[in-house]
């Protein structure tokens, strides 16, 4: 039997405060209200004498690629650069003027004049896809334009132009989200010689210019994921994992030297899309992505280096300029890191944190950054914000620990919302709690292991990518108040079973591991999540075929396997029993012939509202035997179920990250699985709750995602229920 257990929990410890110039007073009293035991430096601020000598721990930030701006603005020939390419311009006739930056903000980039456009730009006819020859095109700098010769008439064209940014991409943002009135600050690129020993040399002084520093973190190293700027100051493109802006000359000479070939615009270009990480990655493309992590590798080591040798810590902040630093790849390791910090929102960042490979101490910066877009008389809602942010981490965090949490920012914004300032110490007070009682243990697992099967594999894990029809961010409501963006992993984060990231190469190479037992393939159709033209490939069809015949599991969601070929647009039309219709099989079976089968026990034992974020899947059953579970209007399949061999197979058109679909993915996991059983014991019932029990201290506990009061139920061990009630976004622990 469960009985109540009141934890002894220490009032400080495992918190990084955040500190601001001139609000020494306020610093201490937060301080003691959340338990903090770390004070960091905000951007643009230094601690003052009074605060060092107080016996915290100082974090101190420096990002060392924008810290001087003085070299900077001497040295334009370091700028960091990267690959634009100009909108598509229709040729009326043989000649045609192009103007690369029209529809860019001027404000963020400028056209490099300091490389012979001759050698680095392209050409493109992007009606036939060729490229156009050097002689048939000119530029012309003075006027900024283009001009072309000889060209077809009535084709599209567009120039591959390269670009210095001399506005840094952060900086940008706060200035024009957060009011930061600062002139713009640029970033170098360290790939240059001369670059790279100013820095040592500026970094060495900077360590011996803050001995009461016990922390270095280092936000972060070199290149910044691309954000490209439209002419109207708005985000024209986004990718938080993309390396469109590692561009280098003296890196592209360098790979050159060691491929035997050298990249072109085009090769980051890539039509437009810039190489995102939702496109299936190229063999070029990670051999770009290898050769800047090996200087990443090298380049944070000097830094690190450095930093022991001064006697401090190095701590690393996935966020801003992390591009190349790669924390899932074994070269992070050789960097020496002592502390890994996120930026974290959900779930999804608190498992990909926690569970990086490495000795790290593992933190987590939690939103909402106390910053004007959320701390205002404007419609800001940051209580609001903190709870429902931190219902999303503690999910993940129930499944995987991290060491320390902290928040970044200015804390006068803060203190003017006092039950913000009250909440923040609940969730301090709440995640020691987690840590002292379980003492850094592992909670229990369902015996189900899950591999997410996409082109990326473990290099991405816990990386979300958004689907076509995904936003980022959905409005606030009781059912649906998570990142969007997220969808199936967040849903995953914080489930009690052990998650792998397998790419379609790994498969290749070995097969499906025998340890997994369930295998998801959630994206749209070519992106690398859901895999492209790899399901072209006999030997990646057949290895799942004969996982699932031989008693695996397989669920698919949005366009799982979808590749047009074969009669088929999911290459697994045989193993799911359900195809997509794309206006060319007019034979296809209309789905109202259907009849939804409500009882089936994914959906059973629990009233769920279903959200399936779509009502138009356009698919339809191709096998008698397929269980159709729920229906949009005109009978698109939603959702379906079937047994294939001795394993089972799950269809899911979409899956929102709510509530009640968290434990819609946990049923269908169990039953695909052939492992119902599992919800018997450490199991709570209610669909908006969440239960976690730790083997090594015996203790468990239950918390409550919703914004209401709720009652749940219980099972123990020996599948004995216990009635729970649970205040709002509230938790209560148990002994066992």
């Amino acid at each position: 039997m469960i009985q109540p257990f009141i934890p002894d929990i220490p009032a400080t410890g495992r918190f990084t405060l955040p500190t601001e110039a001139g609000q020494d007073d306020l610093v201490l009293e937060l301080a003691t209200r959340w338990g903090a035991d770390t004070i960091r430096d905000s951007d643009g601020t230094e601690l003052s004498p009074s605060l060092t000598a107080l016996g915290f721990d100082i974090f101190s930030t420096v990002c060392l690629t924008r810290a001087d701006q003085e070299f900077v603005r001497a040295h334009p020939e370091f700028l960091i650069r990267k690959f634009l390419r100009s909108d598509p311009a229709t040729a009326v006739s043989d000649t045609l003027v192009l103007v690369p930056m029209a529809g860019f903000d001027a404000r963020k980039y400028r056209i490099d004049t300091l490389n012979d456009p001759a050698t680095w730009w392209e050409v493109h006819d992007r009606t036939t896809g060729e490229k156009v020859p050097g002689p048939q095109w000119s530029f012309d700098p003075a006027a900024g334009t283009v001009t072309l010769r000889d060209i077809t008439p009535w084709h599209q064209y567009t120039v591959n132009f390269l670009v210095q940014q001399i506005w840094d991409s952060t900086s940008m943002h706060n200035h024009l989200t957060n009011g930061w009135t600062c002139d713009p600050i640029m970033s170098v690129d360290p790939w240059h010689p001369a670059c790279y020993d100013h820095l040592m040399r500026w970094f060495d002084r900077w360590l011996e210019e803050h001995p009461a520093t016990t922390v270095v973190r280092l936000t972060t190293l070199c290149y910044h994921f691309p954000i490209d700027s439209g002419a109207d100051g708005k985000t024209r493109y986004f990718d938080g994992q993309g390396y469109a802006d590692t561009v280098s000359i003296p890196a592209l000479l360098d790979f050159e030297a060691k491929h035997g070939y050298r990249p072109t615009s085009e090769d980051f270009v890539d039509a437009g899309y810039y190489r995102n990480t939702h496109r299936v990655p190229t063999v070029r493309q990670r051999q770009w992505m290898d050769h800047i992590h090996a200087f990443i590798v090298r380049f944070g080591r000097d830094l690190t280096d450095r930093i022991h040798r001064a006697g401090k810590k190095a701590a690393i902040f996935w966020g801003d300029h992390w591009i190349g630093m790669e924390p899932y790849l074994p070269g992070f390791q050789e960097m020496g890191i002592d502390i890994h910090i996120n930026a974290c929102e959900g779930g999804v960042v608190a498992r990909r944190c926690a569970e990086a490979p490495g000795p790290q101490v593992k933190e987590l910066r939690f939103y909402p950054y106390l910053f004007p877009d959320t701390f205002n008389d404007h419609g800001g809602q940051p209580l609001r914000d903190s709870q429902l942010f931190w219902a999303n981490v503690r999910r993940g965090l129930l499944r995987g620990l991290v060491d320390r949490i902290g928040y970044g920012g200015y804390l006068s914004l803060a203190a003017r919302f006092p039950a913000f300032v009250d909440h923040v110490a609940d969730i301090a007070r709440e995640f020691r709690t987690l840590l002292e009682v379980t003492g850094g243990t592992r909670s229990w697992r369902i015996p189900v292991k899950v591999a997410i099967l996409n082109a990326w594999g473990a290099c991405r894990s816990w990386i979300p990518m958004e689907g076509r029809d995904q936003k980022f961010a959905v409005p606030y409501s009781d059912n649906m108040f998570l990142l969007a963006r997220s969808y199936l992993l967040e849903c995953l984060a914080g489930l009690p079973v052990d998650v792998a990231f397998l790419s379609f190469d790994d498969v290749l190479a070995h097969g499906i591991p025998g340890d997994v037992d369930v295998v998801i393939n959630d994206g749209d159709t070519g992106t690398a999540q859901s895999g492209g033209d790899h399901w072209l490939q006999p030997a990646i069809v057949a290895a799942i075929r004969r996982f699932v015949h031989q008693g695996g599991g397989f669920i698919g969601v949005r366009e799982p396997s979808a590749c047009l070929a074969n009669g088929r647009v999911f290459q697994l039309a045989d193993v799911l029993g359900v195809d997509q219709e794309t206006g060319q099989s007019p034979g296809q079976r209309p789905v109202a012939e259907w009849s939804a089968d409500p009882g089936h026990f994914i959906l059973g034992g629990e009233p769920l509202e279903l959200d399936f974020g779509t009502a138009q899947s356009h698919v339809a059953p191709v096998l008698h035997d397929t269980q159709v579970l729920a229906t949009g209007p005109g009978g698109h399949v939603l959702a379906s179920a079937r047994d294939c061999g001795q394993g089972r197979a799950v269809y899911f058109a979409g899956l929102p990250a709510t509530l009640d679909n968290y434990r819609l993915l946990l049923r269908a996991l169990v039953w695909a699985a052939h492992k119902e059983d599992a919800l018997e014991r450490w199991h709570s019932t209610h669909p908006h709750t969440d239960c976690a029990w730790y083997p090594e201290t015996r203790r468990l506990v239950i918390v409550n995602n919703s914004p209401s009061p709720l009652t749940t139920t219980v099972l123990d061990g020996g599948g004995r229920g216990t009635s729970v009630e649970l205040a709002p976004f509230g938790s209560v622990w148990f002994s066992t």
